[in-house]
């Protein structure tokens, strides 16, 4: 079945068949393609193409699904690829072989990558055929067809790349897999959140903030806790509602409880078994067990996946962007009679950004406030060069131009340092699903791994601070008479949402 589906791929210009995966139960069988957004588009008309294709060319016996996976060419990431290919695969090549050493010309879906060796390593591999070896995993990673060539390089410009990439070399680690869930047709029940991969909740093994899970409600209850508020002086006890249901996924089942607010009460009606969802929350320790604690739950499909991973280790030194201390008059107060003091590391953080999609736009401006002890330490800030013009409407609401980033370093040069800058900490924002989506994108075309603990001073407002009118960040500082000046800038917006962090600590 899959040759025949593979024939498919001639349908469109950037369109290849990845795999199909039949479930004989539902008699339904799902069909991965991956797809390159700059040469095809999965509008209705081309979904539809495909699916009547597949009835011609397979038959009309099975129900199909179809999966499309964006798949871009980026130099980038595919020279990274390239380099962790040598290094972790082929030690007899990687003697003297740096990250330097890779080339990379793109041609629509034509890629070459050539590869720099020392003489001995160009007699080996060109006499072991290497570069189909190293073609073959290219493109079971990408959607292009690729030629690998190789390229001898002398002895003196081997020992000068090394010098200067010793930092670089010493960070890169064997691969590691893990499972992770793509997520697909969301819906929304209870609460609204940006959804984007689902971890494998089988791997958890504590407390955790911040996920997101999914799987197959298997059953469900419906209970009630009496609320106690006080108003004027006045004491009042109400009846809530909240629902425990466990879910299934890949055989493992996790229980869970969502707790909704009064308006959205009676859509945890919804939650029926056999229901497919998405859930963001936290795992908490109870009576010595794990258990999940949704914010939020949406129906979806999902598809698990088998991701490879070579991550960088932290730098030593940083290399672009460099942290500045932190002098403030409200904390040198001499005056003050209370210095609020909490242990740990925190890094609070704003991003400004080209648009809204962690997937297509850019980040244009970091800004981030190390909190240590519970006193502001450190910032560190700067602007990003993207590859794409700032929409006016972007220019407008933050003041960042075109010409203001022209000569900012691009996001390969400054994420290493923001890395090392969050290494060891807890991250925290406003709303952090939004900011700490477009820090995996780019972490994971750069290949760090952001595994840190997350807080969001939006859910620590919305909880230490009942009945504001919203909880905006500009709300919540003049709530807590926190100074913002010059909003939607990165730095101040951390800056201040770093003091609010500390209030509400």
């Amino acid at each position: 079945m899959e040759d025949k589906i593979a024939i498919l791929d001639r349908l469109f210009s950037g369109l290849k068949f990845k795999n199909a995966e039949y479930n004989e139960n539902a008699n339904v069988c799902c069909v991965n393609f991956l797809y390159n957004p700059e040469f095809f588009t999965p509008n209705e008309n081309n979904q539809q193409t495909i699916y009547s294709s597949l009835k011609e060319t397979i038959g009309n016996f099975v129900n199909y699904k179809l999966n499309l996976i964006k798949c871009p060419l980026d130099k980038r990431t595919i020279a990274n690829n390239a380099y962790t290919i040598i290094v972790n695969n082929f030690p007899s090549l990687s003697k003297d072989f740096t990250y330097n050493d890779v080339a990379v010309e793109i041609d629509n879906i034509l890629v070459k990558v050539t590869l720099s060796l020392t003489p001995t390593c160009y007699e080996h591999a060109t006499e072991n055929n290497r570069q189909e070896i190293i073609e073959k995993k290219f493109k079971e990673s990408f959607l292009a067809d690729f030629t690998v060539e190789f390229k001898k390089k002398d002895v003196a410009e081997s020992q000068n790349n090394i010098q200067n990439n010793m930092e670089l070399m010493a960070s890169i680690k064997e691969a590691e897999e893990k499972n992770v869930y793509t997520l697909s047709n969301i819906t929304d029940i209870i609460g609204k959140t940006d959804y984007s991969l689902a971890v494998d909740y089988s791997k958890i093994t504590s407390a955790v903030e911040n996920m997101v899970i999914c799987g197959e409600i298997m059953s469900t209850q419906k209970k009630t806790f009496n609320r106690t508020t006080t108003k004027n002086g006045e004491t009042k006890i109400n009846e809530r509602v909240f629902y425990n249901f466990s879910l299934k996924n890949d055989g493992k089942v996790l229980y869970c409880s969502i707790f909704p607010r009064q308006a959205d009460e009676a859509k945890g009606d919804l939650l029926q078994p056999g229901l497919k969802v998405c859930c963001y929350g936290s795992f908490r320790e109870f009576n010595n067990k794990l258990n999940f604690t949704a914010n939020t739950i949406a129906r979806c499909d999902y598809v698990k996946e088998e991701i490879k991973s070579n991550f960088k280790s932290v730098n030593q030194n940083y290399h672009t962007v460099f942290p500045l201390k932190y002098i403030d008059l409200e904390q040198g107060d001499i005056f003050q009679q209370e210095t609020k003091s909490f242990p740990g590391s925190y890094v609070v953080f704003d991003l400004e950004t080209t648009g809204f999609d962690a997937n297509t736009d850019e980040i244009i401006e970091f800004g981030a406030c190390k909190v240590v002890n519970g006193r502001i330490d450190e910032i560190f800030s700067t602007f990003v060069k993207p590859t794409k013009h700032i929409p006016s409407e972007i220019t407008t609401l933050t003041g960042i131009t075109d010409d203001m980033v022209k000569d900012a370093p691009t996001i390969n040069y400054i994420l290493p340092d923001f890395y090392k800058f969050c290494y060891g900490s807890t991250m925290v924002a406003h709303n952090i699903a939004f900011d700490i989506s477009f820090i995996y994108a780019a972490a994971k075309k750069l290949s760090f791994n952001f595994d840190n603990q997350l807080m969001d001073t939006l859910e620590m407002s919305r909880k230490k601070l009942p009945g504001l009118k919203n909880y905006k960040l500009g709300t919540v500082v003049q709530k807590l008479n926190v100074v913002l000046d010059n909003a939607h800038r990165a730095v101040n917006d951390a800056t201040a949402t770093a003091k609010v962090f500390i209030k509400l600590m």
